[in-house]
């Protein structure tokens, strides 16, 4: 309760996947120095004293770099209409992408284009996936 203004925290159990970890923390705040302090408070439990960092990733929320209403209409509309409608997700998935020079050697004109080769498929799935994405 002191964190449920501050921070929300979704947890997904982990174990029994392949995973090599038993839970998964998605914190998401307005503020990095809230969720540090969850983080640093929720550490210093008897759970958090026996849990050991598998691994973290720090992002932040942002307007759509590419597919944007001026630069790809058609699939900003798409997004948009998109919503997940569902129950709460009982599965996360995690996509670390990393981009490497190659990318950014890119013109911004064939970056957009490989974002809508990349996301043109995905549109007829986006009611039934509740996505969120984080730019580190």
């Amino acid at each position: 309760d002191k964190h449920k203004d501050k921070v929300l925290v979704d947890l997904y159990l982990t174990r029994g996947l392949e995973t090599n970890s038993d839970f998964f923390f998605r914190i998401n705040a307005y503020d990095l120095a809230k969720a540090q302090t969850f983080m640093r408070e929720f550490r210093a439990t008897t759970i958090g004293k026996h849990a050991d960092v598998f691994e973290t990733l720090v992002g932040v929320t942002k307007p759509l770099n590419y597919i944007s209403k001026d630069k790809s209409p058609g699939l900003n509309a798409g997004l948009s209409s998109a919503t997940y409608s569902g129950p709460a997700p009982r599965y996360v998935i995690v996509i670390p992408v990393k981009k490497n020079a190659e990318w950014w050697n890119m013109s911004p004109e064939e970056r957009l284009k490989e974002m809508e080769v990349h996301t043109t498929p995905t549109l007829a799935y986006l009611v039934n996936v509740k996505r969120k994405l984080y730019h580190s």
